[in-house]
């Protein structure tokens, strides 16, 4: 690079047009904070004339008054390191759009370190802070629908809780019903009613299990092996029928009831666990 002594015309010349017409802005500062150098860049990037700026405005009458306090940090720290690197500002045009710029600036000092001016850049990044916004904008309003649908959802889940715990409360007040009152009743027509009786109650019985027994179905599983009356022994127990109970309403004996409900034991592996069988099939069947 020439010396400024050696610099001839044309040196000259290719200088100020490289400074007027770079593709960013550049500016001088004086000790004073006035711009005293300004290159076309930034002048077509505010919508002034030099003369306009130069020896008239700062660095505070282009930016937003909301980083005025930030410009006087920032001047604090260009005069003690000598630099600021990679600052975003807010600029406004002349006609009061305003234009999203990145800032850098370095300083030249006297050998006493005293401040010369300083040589500054910007650069408008305008375009990107508007996508950047644009996609900080699309973020927070998909984190608000997320919250709404997880709401929703929390509502709906909610909901759905109740509604399986009434269900549950409805098929076990049923089945203990039937169990306790409509299954004996219909042992006791098949037993002491008439032939056609028997065959109506037959036939009545099965649509009732068909509807309300999802125990049975369970208790059904081809891994279990129970017979039809240790199933009706285990939905009594269910539903907390003592062994005497159960032994009037199958008409049979205590002792009877008790090989079955050992036998049922053997069948789930629970025989040498010490576990109630009534409150196992109360959990493990029906949860």
């Amino acid at each position: 690079m020439p010396t400024n002594k050696s610099l001839n015309n044309s040196d000259r010349k290719y200088l100020l047009d490289f400074f007027d017409h770079a593709p960013i802005g550049f500016h001088a500062f004086g000790p004073d904070r006035k711009i005293i150098d300004i290159n076309k860049t930034e002048l077509d990037m505010l919508g002034y004339r030099k003369e306009e700026i130069v020896g008239k405005k700062s660095w505070s009458d282009l930016i937003i008054p909301a980083e005025a306090v930030r410009f006087e940090q920032h001047w604090q720290k260009i005069n003690t390191a000598g630099e600021i690197r990679n600052l975003n500002y807010t600029m406004v045009t002349k006609s009061g759009r305003q234009v999203h710029v990145l800032l850098n600036a370095s300083a030249r000092f006297d050998k006493a370190g005293k401040l010369i001016n300083t040589r500054g850049s910007v650069v408008d990044i305008t375009e990107r802070y508007q996508m950047a916004r644009t996609l900080w904008l699309t973020k927070q309003k998909l984190g608000r629908q997320k919250l709404a649908v997880e709401k929703n959802n929390a509502v709906l889940f909610g909901w759905l809780d109740r509604r399986d715990v009434e269900k549950r409360q409805l098929r076990d007040s049923i089945q203990k019903n039937l169990e306790q009152t409509v299954w004996p009743l219909l042992e006791r027509l098949k037993r002491d009613g008439t032939a056609l009786d028997r065959r109506n109650v037959l036939l009545l019985e099965k649509s009732l299990r068909d509807i309300a027994d999802d125990f049975s179905v369970k208790l059904t599983d081809k891994k279990w092996r129970l017979s039809s009356r240790e199933i009706e022994i285990c939905k009594m127990l269910k539903n907390g029928l003592t062994t005497k109970d159960m032994a009037d309403l199958l008409s049979t004996s205590v002792r009877t009831v008790e090989h079955h409900r050992n036998h049922i034991r053997k069948k789930m592996g629970i025989a040498k666990r010490g576990i109630d069988l009534g409150e196992y099939l109360r959990i493990y069947f029906f949860p």
